[in-house]
């Protein structure tokens, strides 16, 4: 999972000038094949051809520098960009979605509760020690540490043990049966560290001071606080068939969007992720490099934060939903590639029984609605007596607009709606600091589903979840997802998210917004990176080099 602030991962320094309205349609557009909300969609491209030379260096941005980049802290864009390609997990998702083994070379699972990893022999971590079955105990038993506080503990709330059980073996067993354990192990959840390093490191560890001793294709050389952070290729990596064709890669911290844009159409980064939508018309125009748009598993959303203020009424909730112009934010926030959303866990989370989640997915009522629907509502609850307050940041640059509409959409229906507008750690801050989130009502995230199941979203949602911030609790949604998760049949598990999905439609307490598309700048002679998104567990900088 992740989260966009962005979470992931983002000054407000936007004009937002005439985009104040639901005329937002007008305010951007880039070329491409269609239409959405005034403007064009852009086109998706499925797959770059594969590299077939190798490049001294890299040079690409990252929006803003990782808090951490201990694997159990990582949970936010820029820090997962770097571990993709530093450290490995048991098992890897593919560019094609598909699950193939990593340090795990094969995985067993002889009863519903238990998942047995036999590991791949051989295979170093960058400090030179071997990996053995201690350090993969050690690293997946950090997620149990509560004194740790892991960002993965929802993920591990059913593990009842992680345990060594031969030379390359390791047992984890569950408190019951659960069907997704074994797909988070090819996401950050499932990283693997040294113990001895960790150890060493300790509270350094995954700091500019204390790094992180792994075993992917790169390895941490360098971290420059406040300006950059260098991987080199690692010549002792296991998988000599994937070497990586970069020497190594500098993630350049520039956190304005308008300086990311400028310093690529300048030449000056070889690439980036999360390129600002505020930059697609030029760069889609640059002779420096290329602009490319894939698919995604992504929902941005507005998180509500506090169900005891002026958002406590689910019919506020689902009134001020209604009034949002949505194809309006995607026309002149993302300059049209998204598209609409109608519950949290976008289309890109149906990795099966993709006909039923569909055809519920479809006869979801529409979020939008004539807006004397929505003042019905507000009539029927009651003005609350105090302002809705949201928070934004702007070192993502769609997320003032998104704020601005989400006002305007209240004020039409009669609300009071303040803004409050953060620097981008503050903005961080607000995922897990309880304190520094009192009186703020509403935040924005964009979350992708780190393996394609809705579980992988809506598990977030459920009670005493670390990211459910407004400590929404609904038994019936819980038991929905507790079964779902458990349930290795496809056709029941998307029976049981079906139900689940309409209470939280129902409740708004994640307010959907739009599936976004996943951009990617290139510069020009530069070709092999995946456009699926995948760059948050996939180590993609490996596959970067020349066309020949």
């Amino acid at each position: 999972m992740s989260r966009y602030t962005k979470r992931h991962r983002t000054t407000i320094g936007v004009a937002l000038t005439a985009c104040t309205a639901l005329a937002l349609s007008a305010c951007s557009g880039v070329e491409g094949a269609g239409k959405t909300g005034g403007a064009s969609t852009p086109k998706l491209t499925e797959s770059l051809p594969p590299a077939g030379g190798e490049v001294a260096s890299l040079r690409w941005a990252l929006y803003a520098e990782p808090s951490s980049l201990d694997p159990i802290y990582s949970n936010d864009f820029p820090p997962m960009e770097v571990l993709a390609n530093v450290c490995e997990s048991l098992l890897q998702i593919s560019p094609d979605r598909t699950f193939r083994p990593a340090l795990a070379a094969s995985w067993t699972n002889p009863d519903p509760r238990t998942w047995v990893y036999k590991l791949r022999e051989n295979v170093t971590f960058h400090s030179g020690a071997k990996v053995t079955a201690e350090d993969v105990a050690y690293s997946l038993g950090r997620n149990l540490d509560k004194s740790l506080g892991s960002y993965y503990d929802g993920i591990y709330a059913n593990v009842e043990s992680v345990k060594a059980t031969g030379a390359g073996e390791v047992t984890v067993r569950l408190k019951q049966p659960d069907a997704q354990f074994n797909q988070a192990m090819a996401t950050t959840a499932g990283r693997i560290v040294g113990k001895a390093a960790s150890e060493k490191a300790g509270k350094k560890l995954g700091r500019p001071d204390g790094g992180v001793d792994c075993t992917g294709p790169f390895k941490l050389a360098n971290w420059s606080a406040g300006k950059s952070i260098t991987i080199d290729r690692f010549d002792g990596y296991w998988d000599k068939a994937r070497k990586a064709k970069p020497g190594k890669v500098e993630f350049e911290f520039i956190r304005d969007p308008a300086a990311r844009t400028t310093a690529m159409l300048a030449g000056e980064v070889d690439g980036s992720w999360f390129v600002p939508a505020s930059g697609y018309g030029k760069l889609l125009g640059s002779d420096k490099g290329s602009l490319y748009f894939g698919r995604t598993s992504g929902s941005y959303v507005g998180m509500v934060t506090d169900l005891k203020g002026p958002l406590a009424d689910e019919r506020i909730r689902k009134a001020l939903s209604m009034a949002v112009d949505r194809k309006g934010i995607i026309s002149a926030a993302v300059s049209g590639a998204a598209e609409p959303l109608k519950a949290p866990a976008a289309p890109g989370t149906w990795g099966y029984a993709q006909k039923e989640l569909k055809a519920a997915y479809d006869a979801l009522p529409d979020p939008n609605a004539p807006l004397e629907e929505a003042k019905k509502l507000v009539k029927e609850a009651g003005v609350p007596g105090e302002a809705i307050t949201i928070a934004v940041t702007g070192s993502q640059s769609e997320m003032p607009i998104i704020g601005t509409e989400v006002k305007r959409a209240g004020e039409s229906i009669g609300l009071k709606v303040d803004i409050k507008t953060l620097p981008a750690d503050n903005y961080n801050a607000l995922y897990s600091n309880a304190k520094a989130r009192e009186g703020i009502d509403m935040i924005f995230s964009l979350w992708q589903a780190d393996y394609p199941d809705p579980t992988a979203i809506y598990q977030y949602l459920q009670t005493g979840n670390t990211f459910n911030l407004a400590q929404w609790s609904n038994p019936e949604f819980d038991r929905l997802i507790n079964e779902a998760k458990a349930t290795a049949d496809t056709a029941k598990r998307a029976e049981l998210i079906v139900q689940a999905q309409k209470i939280a439609v129902d409740q708004v307490v994640w307010m959907p917004l739009y599936s976004p598309f996943n951009p990617l700048y290139q510069k020009k002679g530069l070709t092999g990176a995946p456009l699926a998104s995948v760059q948050l567990n996939y180590p993609w900088a490996a596959d970067i080099g020349t066309a020949q």
